[in-house]
């Protein structure tokens, strides 16, 4: 073969390859982190039917691990090589449009003259900044139900608790009530149990209080007010001075893990804070009677829970955006929404979507329409890059030992608060 003949070649090797890659470039692909089986599915199909309305447009959908999704994203990022489209939780949300890492959606929704009002305004303002839009609500997840056992209410002749109840009382006089012991006067049910580990910010938000001196723009932890000693003190009171909620030791002692879910299902604690995503496994036990009101009001009248939730992004580096805003819009439109409410897993961000019978009438508890006014109340976690390593790594091993009955809530706040401010806070305030 020529000289002339190996360069033409090689050249149309070279085209072949590159043709492939635009291509493959031609794909957008999707980032989710979702582990439920009818989640994924119900993702895949709504992105078949993307496809379906805008022939040429090829999807690629990438499940990756919640617990590995942050770092494997900012390391696809740093290599040039991220998805085009990113699921975000309002949590990692933070840290990902602090990067620039997310595409400024605004002149987009003007142009399809989309409503941003037809989303819930607390989580379609956690996606906006400075007035622009960096991601399209998909879901919302607000922290306030309390899951109710009615077999055991009715067994101890206690009236269901409604909208109405608070906290200190009547909420003490319905645990004490709910409280069972053997003969030996060992309890074995508890009145109130938490799935995640024992938590006292469920309090403190119904009491007024708040993690930061503000949610979106925090200069310091305000885990010293009135509101943090209060509503802490109250929750060690249910195990140390009301004993109406087990001690992180008799919570392992049943071998249910951290949480208390699986007690909640066994009938060993009759109440249990959370959201609406236990239901679908709540519901495959038959002999599991149950139902869900608000967390209670707090002692003066005031009402507030976290809140979780998720929406979808373009990554700022994508090739094609007007492709990738095709399927943001789309997995943020009522078909998707409707499709994953109907799992009884999440409450759909659009309003109209979660007013419907696709999530009033999905598998769930009796009193689930509670879950549409619940938005108002809802507090997403600081706007703070550092917030996880702040509560995770030095807020909540500083309070297992107050759980544990080693120490009380004002013990450890207020030197907490005072540490946390200091090493996170006062550099940025010099």
């Amino acid at each position: 073969m020529s000289r002339f003949h190996r360069v033409l070649f090689t050249a149309a090797l070279a085209a072949l390859f590159c043709s492939g890659c635009a291509k493959h470039d031609q794909s957008v692909r999707v980032a989710v982190y979702t582990s439920d089986p009818a989640t994924l599915k119900i993702l895949n199909n709504a992105l078949r039917g993307i496809e379906s309305r805008h022939p040429g447009l090829k999807i690629d959908l990438m499940n990756i691990p919640y617990n590995d999704y942050q770092d494997k994203l900012t390391t696809m990022m740093a290599g040039g090589n991220a998805p085009d489209v990113i699921s975000v939780e309002v949590n990692n949300f933070v840290d990902l449009s602090l990067r620039g890492a997310l595409e400024d959606l605004t002149p987009y929704i003007q142009k399809d003259q989309l409503d941003t009002k037809a989303y819930y305004p607390s989580v379609m303002n956690r996606f906006s900044l400075g007035g622009k839009v960096y991601a399209l609500p998909g879901d919302i997840s607000p922290f306030g139900l309390v899951y109710y056992n009615k077999k055991i209410f009715d067994e101890a002749g206690v009236p269901y608790p409604t909208s109405q109840w608070s906290w200190p009382e009547p909420f003490l006089s319905i645990c004490g009530k709910l409280v069972k012991k053997d003969a030996s006067g060992k309890i074995v049910r508890w009145a109130w149990g938490d799935p995640y580990g024992i938590q006292g910010d469920p309090f403190l938000l119904s009491d007024g209080g708040y993690y930061t001196d503000s949610e979106t723009s925090p200069t310091r932890l305000a885990l010293d007010s009135p509101q943090a000693l209060e509503s802490y003190r109250f929750r060690w009171g249910l195990i140390w001075t009301w004993q109406v909620s087990p001690t992180p030791a008799q919570i392992q002692s049943f071998s249910f893990g951290p949480g208390a879910e699986s007690m909640f299902i066994n009938g060993q604690i009759a109440m249990m804070p959370s959201g609406i995503w236990h239901t679908p496994s709540f519901l495959q036990h038959k002999d599991l009677s149950f139902d869900v009101v608000e967390f209670p009001w707090g002692p003066s009248h005031t009402r507030g829970w976290g809140c979780g939730g998720s929406g979808y992004s373009i990554w700022s580096g994508c090739k094609d955006k007007e492709k990738a805003w095709i399927v943001v819009k789309e997995l943020a439109g009522p078909d998707t929404e409707a499709g994953l409410a109907e799992t009884g897993l999440v409450q759909p961000a659009l309003i109209q979507v979660a007013e419907s019978d696709a999530f009033l009438k999905s598998p769930g508890p009796a009193n689930k329409k509670i879950l549409l006014a619940m938005p108002a109340n809802a507090h997403f976690g600081p706007f703070l890059k550092a917030w996880n390593e702040i509560w995770y790594g030095q807020v909540l091993p500083a309070l297992d030992p107050v759980w544990e009955g080693e120490k009380k809530p004002e013990d450890v706040l207020p030197a907490l608060t005072a540490s946390i401010n200091k090493k996170y806070f006062a550099p940025a305030q010099n």
